[in-house]
Formats: C-alpha cells, structure tokens, sequence
C-alpha cells in the first residue's frame, strides 16, 4: 500500500510551527560562577568550572550536606518512588501500577509536562491497520544507519529491547492514551532520494481537536493522559511542586537505594521510602553550566551564549524551551549516591535547524543551493535539519543561506504541508505550486524570506554574503543542473534544479536550535544505575532523556522519534512491568 504525506499527518497552522522550530530564542550570556571544596578551583573566563588537578571538583560534583532526620516534616512509602512527571516517569509510573505495585510519583513542577510528540515504533497495530508491515527484521537498515551515524558506540543491548518490545509498548499506550480522549496518528515516511535516511511510517503521535498538531504537542497530552490514568483509574498519588533533593543509600552509600528526600513548595522536606525501587525521571542537565561544559563541551561552547543557566533559569513546567530545560537533578543524586557517569563522550545533544528554504518535510534540510558566508557551497544540501545543523555549526559564524527561484515551486505537483488525519478527518490539502509561491512571499512580507527581480538584487540583500563568489556558485550549480550530475557534492540528479528563473528568493540563518542533552548515568540493559565498576546500585534505576549510552554523536532524527518512542516509552513500559515481576 502506498502512502504519502497527507494520509498520516494531523494539524493545522504547520507552516507557522515549522518557523517556530527553526527559531532560536536570544538570550543573554549566562554570569560567572565558581565551585569550591577548598582546593583552590579556578574558574573560565566563561564561566564554568576547568578543573585542574584531580584535588579539584566541578560544583556539580560536591554532594551537599545531608538533610536531617529531624529536618523531614513527613514520611511516604511505596512500593515504586518515580521522581520526574514528565512522559517516562508517568509512564513507568502507569506501567508498574498496572502491574499491581504501589506507586508515589513526584514532580518539581505544578503539572505532568513533556514536550514533542513524536514516538517511534515498530510493529504496531495501527501500523497493520494503516497496511503497513514493518518489523524488527525490516528495521535493521534504519538502526544500523543510526548507530553508525554514533561511532556504533551507543549500548545496542538497549537498543535490542526497543526493538523486541516497541510493538508492544506502543499497543500498549495507543490503548491508554484513546481512553483518556487522545487519537493516534501516523507522522509521514521520511523521502530521501538516495535512500540513505529514507524511513517508513513508523513515527506515532498523539493528539485531539484542542491540540491537532501531534507532532509538536502530543507530548504534553501523553504526559498528562498517563498521570490521569495513575491517578484516577489506578488509585495512586502524585505530589507535585515537590523537588527530589536528595538519595537515601543505605550503609554509608554502598548499599541499597531506599529512598528519596524532597523540597516542597512551602520549603519544608518530605522523605518518600521505596520499599522496590526508586526511578529517576528528572530529564536533563542543560540548564546547569558546569555540566554542560564538562559533559557535552562542544555544544557548550558553541552554544553558551544562547542558552541560560543557573536556577533562576529553570522552569519545571517548559514547553518547546530552545535555550536549555532541566539543571540535571536526578544526575547530581546518582553522583552523590556513587553513580558513574555513561561511557559515550561527549554527551549527544539534539541540535536543529540546517538551511532555510522550502523543505519538502518537517525535519528536512532546504535541498536547493546552500551557501555560507564567503558565497561557498559546503555540503550536499540532500540532508536532514539535525545533520544540517551540525554541519552549519562548522561554517564560519555558523551561517548559511538558501536560493531558489520561482520555479523552484514548479518541481512537485503538490507540496505537503504539516499533514494531516487519516481517520474521518478532514485532511489539509496540500499546496499547490501558486501557494506555496504565495508562502514564500508571506515570508518576505515577514522579513524571513528575501525576494529581488535578479539574483545581484537578491544577494545585496542577504547581508554578510560575499555577492562574487555567490554568483560563481550559483553559476556552477546551474551547469550541474542542466547536465544532470553535481560535480561537486553529487546531489542527486531527481532534485537538481537551477535558478534561473526570477523573481529569486533567498534566506539566512545563524546558529542553531538547541532542544536537549541526551543521556548522562551509566545505566544498564535493564535501567539500573551503576557505579564506575558496573555494579548495579539496587533500588536505584533511570528512564528517559537520562538514560546513559543511549545515543553517540548527535541526535540525528535518522529514525524520528526515537528519544520519546525508546527511551519515553518502550523502555519505561518495560521496566514498570519488570519491577511489578521482582
């Protein structure tokens, strides 16, 4: 059965969110700070933390003093303590109620919260619904192409239990989430006319008539659905406004996790004891700065002055925040508590944005010429907005620009937007050529898109260009298109295309969009946190953004969705059921 971009996809408005993705908020640099143990620790002319000697310690890395008995107002026991109500801990949450154990969620922030809403799964029963067989057997093109875009150094024993148990997971939460009034839905096949990132439709989201757009709002939904259902149909608790601080382990911090210390909102501590197990689902480390410039200082430094740190920085209850999330809470406990840190240096962060310029799909690159700064082609343009993004970070004061011409419009029939429904939903029609010509002029009228009668009009306007070699570039590329192969970066012959026909529309982009950093304790095939030996720490495990060695290199939406269909779904599902087994 073949199927294109509008049987899958809900929403409305997707142009105006697709601008919205590729927006990097500006944010002022973050202050100075220092950490000190009393060895003499100097700080960056940036502002975090180099540690000099091995007397020396980041601040992240000094446990506080720890809370007193006689400093706790109150005491709760259960058998699961979840610390984190974002998608995976509400998941697991759910996962191990259903399984018969008691449950205690508790959450920083005043409400369940996620953000996306794309999930990646394999063998569902929507999928066989829809007509489409994919299976873990089909997949392994996908995963292979996606732990080689790591270094193959990501843990593949995690990433088997995805594939053995996505189906079933996602059955599992499609049957939650359409109890609590949700619709499922089938995000596009991603098209690549090479085939290399080419990917069938295997990405779901969720999403009803107040949020259609699954893909950018289903998280927060799914989030919200799974505390309902923990709360109303399971009977269990979930306290919010309530910070996990601390971890209680037994026998001076070499035995078992046994539970956890909160701040509540009116500042006094709660003590929350876990007679199974305590899950951390605290997301991720990208509002501290220490962490960032020690874990994952490639982005750091390209980034520091776009992103904010430091408490007054956070919000628990962030949507779609591009200037950094969580300060890493439930790392900074594994840490005191003897954790080690995972094994993949540095650790992946998902970075997007890429070129600008009509794409054919929400995560592409712009396909049409892309020039930096001094007028260069420096990639084949044939790529998706992560991979196009690490690539920009590489240009000089990491900006690019795309160029087209109006009949740029004219090389596909129809141009699908951010789709739409297949369930007695009235679909979104695509785009004609003569609208999305229309489109684009929108944007000039914005100020996004630049639009001039020849091309030495258009690249006046495109600011910090170096107008000759642009010409030069652009002269080339239009010899590669007539004679059907790119001597340069062998685009593919199917999207070659000159530009030659006015009016000529260009854009400019500087940076990149920062979403999170991936990964952090050294976690197990079974989500248990470690120390530096690889010795469980009982009691203690970890899902989501948090998990260690999930991800190498750059999250690269090579499979789109993985982070919330692996490590917010399948994995938190799974290890719900296995403690409800123990």
């Amino acid at each position: 059965m073949e199927l294109n971009r509008r049987d899958f996809l809900k929403g409305a408005g997707a142009l105006g969110a697709l601008g919205a993705m590729g927006t990097l908020a500006s944010c002022a640099p973050a202050s100075p700070k220092t950490a000190a143990d009393g060895a003499g620790e100097s700080a960056t002319a940036d502002g975090a933390l180099t540690a000099q000697s091995a007397t020396q310690k980041w601040s992240f890395e000094i446990p506080p003093e720890p809370i007193a008995d006689e400093d706790i107002a109150e005491t709760f026991s259960a058998d699961v303590i979840v610390v984190g109500a974002g998608m995976a801990g509400t998941c697991c949450a759910v996962s191990a109620a259903e399984g018969g154990l008691s449950v205690i969620l508790i959450d920083a922030g005043t409400k369940a919260i996620s953000r996306g809403g794309s999930n990646q799964a394999i063998g569902t029963k929507y999928q066989k619904e829809m007509g489409i067989d994919y299976t873990p057997k089909d997949a392994l093109e996908h995963v292979k192409i996606e732990q080689l875009a790591g270094f193959y150094s990501m843990d593949k024993m995690k990433w088997s239990r995805w594939l053995q148990y996505s189906g079933e997971s996602m059955d599992w939460m499609i049957d939650k989430m359409t109890a609590k009034g949700l619709k499922v839905n089938l995000e596009p096949p991603y098209t690549d006319p090479d085939g290399t990132l080419a990917a069938p439709a295997s990405v779901h989201n969720f999403w009803n008539d107040e949020n259609p757009l699954g893909v950018f709002q289903g998280a927060p939904l799914c989030a919200q659905a799974y505390a309902d259902t923990l709360t109303q149909d399971l009977g269990q608790e979930i306290h919010f406004q309530t910070r996990g601080v601390q971890l209680v382990r037994e026998n001076d911090n070499t035995g078992r996790v046994s539970a956890v210390i909160a701040k509540r909102a009116d500042g006094t501590y709660a003590k929350y004891e876990a007679a199974k197990a305590v899950v951390l689902a605290t997301g991720d480390f990208s509002k501290d700065e220490d962490m960032m410039a020690k874990y994952a200082p490639d982005i750091y430094h390209a980034l520091k002055d776009q992103l904010t740190f430091g408490e007054d920085a956070v919000d628990f209850d962030a949507g779609m925040n591009y200037s950094g999330l969580m300060p890493g809470d439930g790392h900074k406990m594994g840490l005191w508590v003897g954790a080690a840190w995972q094994r993949v240096f540095p650790n992946p962060c998902a970075v997007n944005g890429g070129v600008p310029g009509p794409s054919h799909c929400v995560i592409d690159n712009f396909w049409g010429i892309n020039l930096n700064i001094n007028g260069k082609r420096f990639q084949n343009e044939n790529t998706n907005f992560a991979f196009g993004a690490r690539s920009l970070l590489t240009q000089p004061q990491t900006t690019a620009f795309g160029i087209w011409d109006s009949a740029y419009a004219y090389t596909q029939d129809e141009w699908e937007t951010l789709g739409c429904s297949v369930n007695n939903v009235t679909p979104q029609k695509p785009l004609t050529p003569e609208q999305m010509i229309a489109s684009w002029d929108a944007n000039v009228e914005k100020g996004t898109y630049f639009k001039a009668d020849t091309l030495e009009e258009l690249l006046d306007q495109l600011e910090g260009i170096d107008k000759e070699e642009a010409l030069a570039s652009i002269e080339r590329y239009n010899t590669y298109a007539e004679q059907g192969y790119d001597e340069e970066y062998q685009v593919n012959p199917s999207i070659l295309f000159p530009i030659s026909t006015p009016p000529f529309y260009g854009a400019k982009t500087t940076g990149v969009t920062f979403l999170t950093v991936m990964g952090g304790l050294r976690t197990n095939e079974n989500l248990q946190i470690c120390e530096e030996d690889d010795t469980p720490i009982e009691g203690l495990y970890c899902v989501g953004t948090m998990i260690g060695d999930f991800f190498a290199g750059t999250y690269n939406f090579g499979l789109p969705g993985q982070n919330l269909g692996a490590c917010c779904c399948t994995l938190p599902y799974v290890l719900g059921r296995d403690l409800a087994k123990l």
